[in-house]
C-alpha cells in the first residue's frame, strides 16, 4: 500500500516523512511525499482563504496529480482536500491532517466516499493557552507598546488606559469556550486569585463548577469580565459570536482577547468601539485578511495589541503533530481505540470496513 505525504513550510514533508518511518511504514511500504506549497507568505494567503471559504476553492495540489492515483493515504496540515482532490485519489481510505482544524477537508465528501478523517485535537493547545494568558498582560501593562517606544528612542510611561492599567488579581475572566484550550488557559490563570466565569453551551454546569469556576450566559460573560478571552470553534452558529451587541456591553475597562479565528467577532464593530474607547483594549492574533493591509485600522489604534497570526506556532507544535497524528491512525490499524477520528461512521460502512480488515495487524 502506499501513502502520500504533502507537506508545507509550516510543517516540511520531511517532518512527516519522519513520522512514517516510526508509525506507519510498516502498514504502508511504500511512500512519495512533496510540499503542495513552498513559499511562506503564499501559504498564509492561502490557508486564511480556505479556513474562510472552504478547501473547494483550491486546485488539487502537483504532488496529487503526479503520484496519487494509487494512494490510500493522504496526510498533511494544510493541504486542501476537496472533492477534486478525492477524484484524483480514486483509493484514498485514510485522510489525517496534522491539525484541530477541519477547515480544509470536505468532511461531509470524504465521509460519503468512505474515507477516514484523522485531526489532531488539542495539539496547540498548551501554545495557544499560553499566547492567550500573554496577549492579556501585553495588552492591559503596555508591555509591547513600551518596548516599542524605547526602540523608537523614546521612554513612553502613560498609554491610552492610564487610568485604569490593571492587575489579574482580583478581576472577572471570562473564557468562551472550554475545550481544551479553554481548559488550560483556566488552570493557567488559576493561580492568580481571580474568578473564571465559563460560557459553553455544551459542558454541563456542574462540571464547570467542580472545577472552581462558574458557569454564565453570554451576556453575563460580557457585561460582567474584565478580560474576554475567546477559544470557540468557527462554525457557521458561531459566526460574527462577539457582535456589535455583545461588544458594547462591555465596560469600558475591559479587554477582548482572539487566538482563535478573526470571524468569531465582528472586526468592524471590534476596532469602532476601541477608536471610541468604549473597551479598554483587545489583543488580536488573527484577522479577516492576512497579512493585513499598510493602511488597516489595526495598525492606528492606541489600544490594540497585534501579532501575526503565531499563537499556535511553538517547536514542539510543529515537530510533534505529525508524530501525535500517524500515531493515532496506527492504533486505528493495530485493532486498538483512536483518539482523533472526524467521521466515526465511515468505521460502519462495508467496504471501509473490508478494507481496514485486510489492513489491521
Amino acid at each position: 500500500m502506499k501513502a502520500l505525504l504533502s507537506g508545507d513550510p509550516m510543517i516540511p514533508s520531511n517532518l512527516f516523512e519522519k513520522a512514517y518511518e516510526k508509525h506507519l511504514k510498516s502498514f504502508f511500504p511504500e511512500m512519495k511525499s512533496g510540499d503542495w506549497e513552498t513559499d511562506w507568505t503564499q501559504l498564509q494567503d492561502r490557508r486564511l482563504k480556505v479556513e474562510q471559504q472552504g478547501p473547494e476553492i483550491e486546485v488539487v495540489p502537483e504532488v496529487v496529480l503526479k503520484e496519487g492515483k494509487d494512494a490510500e493515504l493522504l496526510a498533511g496540515l494544510f493541504v486542501p482536500v476537496s472533492s477534486k482532490l478525492m477524484d484524483a485519489m480514486p483509493n484514498l481510505k485514510i485522510v489525517g491532517l496534522a491539525r484541530a482544524g477541519k477547515e480544509n477537508i470536505n468532511l461531509a465528501e470524504a465521509t460519503k466516499r468512505g474515507i477516514l478523517a484523522f485531526n489532531v485535537m488539542g495539539r496547540n493547545a498548551e501554545a495557544v493557552s499560553d499566547f492567550a494568558v500573554g496577549l492579556m498582560l501585553a495588552e492591559s501593562r503596555n508591555i509591547a507598546r513600551a518596548h516599542l517606544s524605547m526602540r523608537q528612542g523614546g521612554w513612553q510611561k502613560e498609554f491610552s488606559n492610564v487610568d485604569f492599567v490593571p492587575q489579574l488579581k482580583g478581576k472577572k475572566i471570562g473564557i468562551a469556550g472550554f475545550g481544551y484550550i479553554g481548559r488550560l488557559v483556566a488552570q493557567k490563570l488559576s493561580g492568580w486569585d481571580l474568578e473564571i466565569l465559563v460560557y459553553e453551551e455544551f459542558a454541563p454546569k456542574e462540571q464547570i463548577e467542580a472545577l472552581g469556576y462558574k458557569k454564565v450566559d453570554k451576556e453575563t460573560l460580557f457585561r460582567e469580565c474584565d478580560f474576554i478571552t475567546i477559544h470557540l470553534r468557527m462554525l457557521e452558529a458561531t459566526k460574527g459570536w462577539a457582535s456589535r451587541e455583545y461588544l458594547s456591553m462591555m465596560k469600558p475597562t475591559s479587554y477582548i482577547i482572539n487566538t482563535g479565528r478573526s470571524g468569531l467577532i465582528d472586526m468592524d464593530a471590534l476596532a469602532d468601539l476601541l477608536g471610541q474607547k468604549k473597551i479598554a483594549g483587545a489583543g488580536l492574533d488573527v484577522f479577516d485578511e492576512e497579512p493585513i493591509a499598510l493602511d488597516s485600522i489595526w495598525r492606528k489604534l492606541d489600544n490594540v495589541t497585534t501579532t501575526t497570526h503565531i499563537a499556535g506556532t511553538t517547536t514542539e507544535v510543529l515537530t510533534g503533530s505529525p508524530y501525535l497524528l500517524f500515531e493515532d491512525i496506527e492504533r486505528l490499524l493495530k485493532g486498538q481505540e483512536p483518539r482523533f477520528i472526524m467521521n466515526k461512521e465511515v468505521l460502519d460502512q462495508p467496504e471501509f470496513k473490508a478494507w481496514l480488515k485486510g489492513v489491521q495487524k
